[in-house]
């Protein structure tokens, strides 16, 4: 009896690792900016880049905890955005290139700070954190967005 139960619980455990593997949610925040800058291109959709200090900066915390961790956010950034994460840690110097250029290319000064931008990295809106609910944070970047 042991054995037929130790047999079924082995197939269950592979079947479901199979099922899972076949099942990958789509990534929702990109971490490099290439990737981003083709998926956009690809959909025709603008770019929400976070430029962040993940760890040490309590702004972009906030920020990520009240607005773009929160379903509202993220339901209508699957279907209009391209997320895009660039986090600048304290002391860092091997960040990628593509990164730094576009840090120096919209004068980056203070985290967080939020530039909606399109796939030739035109840029289409500037922000940070607002002390908004996740639905006027919405309506506050689709505001920045031209109309199609």
């Amino acid at each position: 009896m042991k054995k037929i139960l130790f047999l079924l619980l082995t197939v269950f455990s592979i079947s479901c690792g199979l099922v899972s593997n076949n099942n990958e949610p789509t990534k929702l925040w990109h971490t490099d900016v290439n990737e981003a800058l083709t998926e956009a291109n690809k959909t025709n959709k603008p770019i929400f880049a976070f430029f962040t200090g993940k760890t040490w900066c309590s702004w972009c915390k906030k920020l990520e905890k009240q607005i773009l961790s929160q379903e509202t956010f993220t339901n209508y950034a699957k279907e209009n955005l391209v997320l895009l994460e660039l986090d600048f840690p304290r002391g860092s110097r091997n960040l990628p290139q593509e990164q730094i250029t576009l840090a120096r290319k919209f004068q980056i000064q203070g985290y967080p700070t939020v530039i909606l931008m399109d796939a030739e990295t035109n840029l289409l809106g500037k922000t940070g954190y607002e002390y908004m609910t996740p639905n006027e944070y919405v309506a506050h970047i689709q505001k920045m967005i031209p109309k199609k």
